[in-house]
């Protein structure tokens, strides 16, 4: 199971655990006021800025940095205590938020996404990833496999053997299929206003809505 941490936790704590899982969440991170205008401000985003994917829409934003500073999004992710933890994590203060991503999935028409396999990402990033909406399996809950980083890290430095980008396998089932069993996933099924950080060593997978339901959710970049 996913571990749950305070916000204050001390830093060290959510190293140890970053460090040896992978991932951990924040339960009810955000509520109230700051939660609706941050859902507000994604979902335009997702209506009017964002291009079509296989699962909805995703909105590809800039530097966290650049984002007006009286906005939700600049308020919830220029928080001290993240960029502390990327500091300490990473050894540098460099490239934190260096970008912000949102999806709105609300549709499965037979083709996976990328971010609907088992996967680790190609190019490593810490994440900060926040459900807006309440979200469970059928609605294409955030899902990893506790404790795979380390594995994820070793796959990763030897795929990049591949002389292009699209050529580095990432995909567990479809490029480590014995893997699969050997790192079971599992869904994060959580309210709007989960906070959800990981390394993205860890395989994750998510976005992948039954019909009828939906997903909303915004992620910051971390390198």
């Amino acid at each position: 199971m996913v571990k749950t941490l305070s916000y204050d936790a001390p830093i060290p704590d959510m190293l140890n655990i970053l460090t040896k899982d992978g991932v951990f969440k924040v339960d009810n991170y955000l509520n109230g006021d700051i939660l609706q205008q941050l859902h507000d401000d994604v979902l335009d985003k997702c209506t009017n800025e964002a291009g079509d994917y296989e699962f909805g829409r995703l909105h590809r934003g800039d530097n966290i940095f650049t984002y007006p500073t009286d906005g939700p999004i600049f308020q919830v992710y220029t928080n001290p205590w993240m960029q502390e933890l990327h500091r300490q994590y990473v050894n540098s203060s460099k490239r934190y938020g260096m970008n912000l991503f949102a999806t709105h999935d609300y549709k499965y028409e037979g083709e996976l996404a990328r971010n609907g396999w088992l996967h680790f990402d190609r190019h490593w990033r810490l994440k900060f990833f926040i459900y807006l909406t309440d979200i469970d399996k059928s609605s294409g809950a955030f899902s990893c496999s506790i404790g795979s980083r380390e594995k994820g890290a070793a796959l990763r430095k030897a795929a990049w053997s591949a002389p292009t980008y699209e050529g580095v396998k990432n995909r567990i089932g479809l490029d480590y299929p014995e893997l699969v069993d050997q790192y079971p996933c599992e869904p994060v099924e959580a309210p709007a206003g989960t906070l959800i950080v990981f390394d993205t060593d860890t395989f994750h997978m998510g976005g992948k809505c039954d019909e009828g339901n939906e997903r909303l959710i915004v992620r910051l970049h971390c390198g």
